[in-house]
C-alpha cells in the first residue's frame, strides 16, 4: 500500500496545482531575494513547476518555497485566486506538516468559488491522511467527496486519482469486491486514449509503473478473495514489468504473492521456493510483511510434513507480528495461532497453550470487529464460545497440576523473586544511568576548563592540506580544502549550527564551496554524514550550555530544542539520547541536583563544581 500511495502522491504533485500580500499566511519567513523577485512572473512560474518534476527526495524545498512565496504575492496582487490556489496546493505536497496549508486552501477555494481546486485540496488532504496519519476512514470520505464533486466537471485526472485512492483504501479495509470493481475500471482506461490525457505530463516508464501498481492491487485483492487463478494472472503481469525494468521492489512483490498463491493451492514445494527467495531478497520490508511470509513458510513446511521447521517458522511469524504491533491482523494469522496452540497442547505446556488461546480469542474479537465495521468479506474461523470454553478447561487443568503444592507459598516466592529481580534491575539501571551522567559531567567539566585556559594553551592546528593530496579528498584542490577547513572551524566556533535554516547547501554557500565537496569533506574528516555532524554539534553545545547557563535548565525541553536549532522536540530528544545515552529530562534533573548539592557544600566552606570550573583558568 505504501508504494501505491507514494505513486499517487508523486503523480498528483506533478499535475496539480484578496487582501494585502504581506498578510498572506503559511509562507516561508525568509525574504524573497532580488534574484527571484525581479524576474518576470512567467519565468518564475516555469521554474517553480520545473522543480517538482524531480524526485521528491531531492527537491530543493527552500528554493521551491521562495519561488512559491514570490508567485503567491504577485498572484494575490493581481487577484488571480486560481493561481494562488495552485501554488499553495503544490507547496503543501512538499511540506512535512502540510495539513494547515491544505485546510487553508480548502477555505480559500470555497471563499472564491474555485470548485475544481477545492476538489484538488480534498485529494491532497486524503493523501495526507493516508501517508501521515493512517486515518483510512477519513481519507476515503475525502476521496469520495472529491470524486462526487468532480462529476460536474468530468476532469479525467481527478477521476483517475480519486478512483485509485478509493481502490487502495477499499482493498486495505477488506471491501474486496468493491476494490476489484474500482481497479478494473482503472485498468480499462489504459486501453483508451483517455490515459494519454491523464498522464500527459508523465513518462512512458511512469505510466507502465502506474499500470503495474493497478495490476498488483488486483492480484492482491483476488488473493484475499481466494480467487487464485485471477490472482496468478495479474501477479504474472507484475513479474513481466519487474523483468523489463529490473526493479527489485516489483520482483519482491511477485515472489511474495506468487509464493503465497502456490502455498494456498497446496503446491508447497514451488510455493516454499518462491517464499524463501522473497525472504532472502535484499530489499527493505517491514515486520508486517515478514510476519505474513513466515506464516506462509510455516504452512508450506506443515504441508511437507516437516513439523520442526514449521514450528520455527510459526514462532518467528508470531514474534514479528508482536513487534509490528498488536493492531496488525491478517487472515493467515489464525493458522499460526492454531498450530502453536495445538503444539503446546500436545506437549502438555498448559501455560503456553493458554497464551495462544488468548491470542486466538483476541484475533477473533479484533478481526471479527474489523469485518463488522469496514469489511464485507472477512469470515471468522473460530467461535468465541468454543475458544472461551477451551481456555476455561485449560485453566482448570493448570490449577489441578498445582493443587498438590502450596499455592500461597509459590505465589509468595514468585512475587518475591520478581520484586527482588525488578529492584535489582532498577538499581542497576539507576547506577548505569548515574554513571553515564557522571562521565558526561566530568567530560564537560574538563572541556569547559580547557576552553577557559589562555589561548596559547588551547591552540588548534588545522589539518595539513597536503595530507589529503593522495587520500579520499585528493580530487579537491588544496585551496578549496583550506577554505572548507576554515569555514567549518568558524561554523563551529561561532555556534552557527544553532540556526534553524542550516542545510548542506546553505553552509556550502556560506563557506564558498559546493555541497558535494563539503559533504565529502565532512564524511572523511568528521567520519559522519552532514546531518549527524550537525546534530552532534547541537547536542554537545547544549550540554556545555546547560553547565554554563543555570537559566537554561529552567526552560522546557521544547524551548531548549528551539534554542539550539532543532525543528521539534522528538528529533532533539532522539539525538540527545543517541549522543549521551540519557533522556533530556533525566540529565537536567540530575544536573540541577548536583548544583543544589554543591551549593550546600559551599555553605560549609567547600567550593562547588561551577566555581572550580570557572576558576580553572
Amino acid at each position: 500500500m505504501k508504494k501505491r500511495v507514494f505513486l499517487l502522491f508523486l503523480f498528483f504533485s506533478v499535475v496539480t496545482i484578496s487582501g494585502n500580500a504581506q498578510d498572506l499566511p503559511f509562507l516561508i519567513d525568509n525574504k524573497v531575494p532580488d534574484s527571484i523577485r525581479l524576474q518576470d512572473y512567467q519565468t518564475v512560474r516555469k521554474k517553480f513547476f520545473a522543480l517538482i518534476h524531480n524526485d521528491t527526495q531531492v527537491v530543493d524545498t527552500l528554493l521551491l518555497e521562495l519561488y512559491g512565496k514570490d508567485l503567491i504575492i504577485k498572484a494575490t496582487g493581481k487577484n488571480d485566486h486560481l493561481e494562488v490556489s495552485k501554488f499553495y496546493i503544490t507547496l503543501s505536497n512538499y511540506r512535512e506538516n502540510s495539513l494547515p496549508t491544505i485546510d487553508y486552501v480548502i477555505g480559500y477555494t470555497t471563499t472564491h468559488n474555485l470548485d475544481e481546486f477545492y476538489i484538488e485540496a480534498l485529494i491532497s488532504k486524503a493523501l495526507y491522511f493516508i501517508r501521515i496519519e493512517s486515518n483510512l476512514e477519513e481519507a476515503y470520505s475525502l476521496a469520495q467527496e472529491a470524486y462526487d464533486k468532480n462529476q460536474h466537471f468530468n476532469n479525467p485526472v481527478i477521476a483517475y486519482t480519486t478512483k485509485n485512492i478509493m481502490g487502495v483504501l477499499l482493498e486495505h479495509s477488506g471491501k474486496f469486491n468493491d476494490a476489484i470493481k474500482m481497479y478494473l475500471e482503472l485498468e480499462e482506461l489504459y486501453h483508451t486514449d483517455v490515459i494519454n490525457e491523464i498522464f500527459k505530463f508523465n513518462t512512458d516508464q511512469y505510466i507502465k509503473e502506474a499500470l503495474t501498481e493497478i495490476q498488483y492491487g488486483l492480484a492482491l485483492t483476488y488473493f484475499k478473495l481466494k480467487k487464485y487463478k485471477k490472482a496468478s494472472e495479474y501477479i504474472n503481469k507484475v513479474k513481466e514489468y519487474a523483468d523489463i525494468s529490473g526493479s527489485k521492489e516489483y520482483l519482491s512483490a511477485y515472489l511474495g504473492l506468487k509464493g503465497g498463491i502456490l502455498i494456498r493451492k497446496e503446491n508447497y514445494t514451488e510455493g516454499l521456493k518462491l517464499t524463501n527467495e522473497y525472504l532472502d531478497l535484499s530489499i527493505n520490508r517491514n515486520n508486517n510483511e515478514f510476519s505474513h511470509s513466515y506464516t506462509l513458510q510455516g504452512i508450506a513446511y506443515r504441508g511437507l510434513q516437516q513439523p520442526e521447521k514449521a514450528l520455527t517458522s510459526f514462532l518467528t511469524a508470531d514474534s514479528l507480528r508482536d513487534i509490528a504491533g498488536s493492531d496488525y491482523f491478517f487472515s493467515d494469522l489464525k493458522v499460526t495461532y492454531e498450530y502453536l496452540h495445538n503444539h503446546y497442547k500436545q506437549t502438555g505446556d498448559v501455560t503456553r497453550q493458554i497464551e495462544y488461546l488468548n491470542k486466538m480469542i483476541a484475533y477473533e474479537e479484533e478481526y471479527g470487529k474489523l469485518s463488522q465495521n469496514i469489511g464485507d468479506e472477512i469470515i471468522a474461523s473460530y467461535t468465541l464460545p468454543v475458544l472461551l470454553s477451551e481456555k476455561e478447561n485449560a485453566i482448570k487443568t493448570l490449577e489441578q497440576e498445582k493443587e498438590s503444592r502450596s499455592i500461597g507459598l509459590i505465589l509468595f516466592v514468585i512475587l518475591g523473586v520478581l520484586a527482588v529481580t525488578f529492584a535489582i534491575y532498577q538499581y542497576r539501571r539507576r547506577l548505569k544511568l548515574k554513571q553515564r551522567f557522571i562521565n558526561l559531567r566530568d567530560t564537560y567539566s574538563e572541556r569547559i576548563t580547557t576552553e577557559e585556559m589562555p589561548e596559547e594553551a588551547t591552540a588548534v592546528t588545522l589539518p595539513v592540506v597536503q595530507d589529503h593530496m593522495e587520500g579520499a579528498l585528493s580530487h579537491i584542490k588544496p585551496p578549496q580544502l583550506e577554505k572548507i577547513q576554515e569555514g567549518l572551524d568558524s561554523f563551529e566556533k561561532k555556534a552557527l549550527f544553532t540556526s534553524h535554516n542550516v542545510t548542506l547547501k546553505s553552509l556550502a554557500k556560506q563557506i564558498g564551496t559546493n555541497a558535494s565537496y563539503l559533504s565529502k569533506y565532512i564524511n572523511v574528516e568528521k567520519s559522519e554524514n552532514f546531518s549527524t555532524y550537525l546534530n552532534d554539534l547541537r547536542i554537545n553545545y547544549v550540554l556545555k550550555e546547560l553547565y554554563n547557563n543555570p537559566k537554561l535548565k529552567s526552560y522546557t525541553v521544547a524551548a531548549i530544542a528551539e534554542e539550539v536549532g532543532f525543528s521539534n522536540v522528538k528529533s532533539f530528544s532522539t539525538h540527545f539520547k543517541r549522543v549521551t545515552g540519557l533522556s533530556v529530562s533525566y540529565f537536567i534533573k540530575n544536573l540541577s541536583s548536583e548544583r543544589d548539592s554543591f551549593s550546600n557544600e559551599e555553605k560549609d566552606g567547600v567550593i562547588n563544581l561551577t566555581d572550580r570550573v570557572n576558576k580553572a583558568g
